[in-house]
């Protein structure tokens, strides 16, 4: 068969986005090659400024970041011009406080002042990230916004140290710098981490040096603008009537901008709404969560993922009002049996609804998230109950603590109970499990990511009878 020849060969270029950018047209003949935009034309303006978006902006955008990148910019744009001002007004109270302009200052004070703040500021950076650096990931949007309301703080404080006594100046300012350094973790860690979340296209290093060009400019902007507010507000009254405002802005520009995020990793939050939705029959969406998830929460989770065994044993101990401790760690053989298919083991409180899950070494994200789906489906089962000591009786038939039928009973203990609600959720649970996963995924949750542990969680192995071999139990 004679081969095929084409008169012309043509080739489309893409550009980033994915939209066709320019066309080559190469003559078989002639082996000539034309080439012709496929964009059309914008003005001359339209072109200038995108050209100096671009500086600004990641290559491809939006294409190349989540939907809720610019949202977020935009309203973390006004935080950062409103705090830029709010700052030069904190730094003049500072500078007052420090003696500047004062013929009766003294270099030496000041400077053992500035030493001392220095001090307590580095002192409780590393503070602070020994004992929360490893939560931010899985609260990244409270500690956001944690970082800006603690950095208010400080420049209020910072603007009260002027009218106060030698003594309560340097305590304010001590206290002031340390805000300010759990503001710098906090602030600094959660953007690393919705930077990571924002970079769609796996160009974090890009989005993250475009995000600094933003806040150079806007900081820059805000100098000029604060240089202005600086030199016409005077006085308590004026300075005070001039900062609230401004944090007011602050705040709101903050929060806004943290609900505008919608991240498709579960906390403990995002899942309770996700799972306990599915389990109403709702099935909620990115966006959905993003409107309903709560920012700040008083009150901790009533299911902790990923505890030591010391804490989970004494959490047993607690509810199945055992008379001694091996009676407990006979119920943690049975709860081993139960579970042995599993890489977790949960246990309920059916007076008030709290678990606890203890983690296998080789537990995962989803293990996390099915633990959680596991232990609301426990808390809905035991609200449906009568009571504490209820009759408790599952498809016409009960289950023994190991987990096996058993002829149908009266069920008075409270830790039978607790086995039985258990056996019958990981069954049903187990059953539901790959439609969950399938529904999450489409609804754009990455239960790969979730993170319910909070910080670097406990993972438990057992040695078998023989001793040499282990088993992730």
């Amino acid at each position: 068969m004679a081969a095929t020849t084409r008169s012309q060969l043509a080739i489309t270029e893409l550009d980033a986005e994915g939209s066709p950018e320019a066309i080559y047209t190469l003559q078989s003949g002639t082996n000539n090659v034309e080439k012709r935009s496929a964009k059309t034309s914008t003005p001359a303006a339209t072109s200038l400024l995108l050209r100096c978006m671009s500086a600004f902006l990641p290559a491809g955008y939006p294409a190349t970041v989540t939907p809720d990148y610019t949202p977020y910019q935009i309203y973390d744009s006004a935080q950062a011009f409103a705090s830029t001002i709010a700052g030069l007004l904190a730094s003049r109270a500072v500078f007052l406080g420090m003696g500047v302009g004062s013929e009766d200052a003294s270099l030496v004070t000041t400077m053992l002042l500035y030493i001392a703040q220095e001090t307590i500021g580095r002192v409780a950076t590393i503070l602070f990230a020994h004992q929360f650096s490893q939560r931010i990931a899985a609260e990244v949007k409270f500690y956001r916004f944690f970082a800006d309301i603690v950095n208010d703080i400080a420049f209020v404080l910072d603007c009260m140290s002027p009218g106060l006594p030698i003594i309560g100046r340097v305590l304010t300012l001590c206290v002031s710098n340390a805000f300010r350094a759990m503001c710098g973790v906090a602030g600094g860690s959660s953007k690393a981490i919705l930077s990571a979340h924002f970079a769609k296209a796996g160009n974090i290093g890009e989005l993250n040096a475009k995000d600094g060009s933003q806040e150079t400019m806007l900081s820059l902007v805000g100098m000029w603008v604060g240089g202005l507010v600086v030199s016409k507000v005077h006085g308590t009254a004026a300075t005070w009537s001039c900062l609230i405002p401004l944090l007011a802005l602050h705040l709101w520009a903050n929060w806004k901008a943290v609900k505008s995020v919608r991240l498709n990793s579960l906390n403990a939050e995002r899942a309770r709404i996700v799972f306990g939705g599915m389990l109403r029959g709702q099935l909620q969406s990115l966006d959905d969560v993003k409107q309903e998830e709560a920012i700040l929460r008083p009150s901790a989770p009533s299911v902790q993922v990923g505890v030591s065994f010391e804490k989970f044993f004494s959490f047993m101990h607690d509810t199945v009002n055992a008379q001694s401790e091996s009676e407990v760690y006979g119920y943690f053989g049975h709860l081993l049996k139960i579970f042995a298919n599993e890489e977790y083991l949960l246990w309920l409180d059916m007076r008030n609804g709290n678990g606890m899950v203890i983690l296998k070494a080789s537990a995962n994200g989803e293990t996390q998230a099915k633990s959680f789906c596991q232990a609301l489906r426990c808390r809905h089962q035991r609200d449906s109950l009568p009571g504490s000591t209820a009759k408790v009786l599952t498809k016409q038939e009960n289950f023994d603590a190991m987990g096996q039928p058993s002829p149908a009973r009266a069920v008075n203990s409270e830790a039978e109970v607790s086995f039985q609600v258990l056996v019958a959720t990981l069954q049903h649970n187990k059953h539901e499990w790959s439609k969950i996963c399938n529904q999450a995924q489409d609804l754009g949750w990455n239960l790969d990511l979730t993170n319910l542990v909070g910080r670097q969680g406990c993972r438990i192995q057992v040695e078998d009878d023989a001793g040499d071999n282990k088993k992730d139990i």
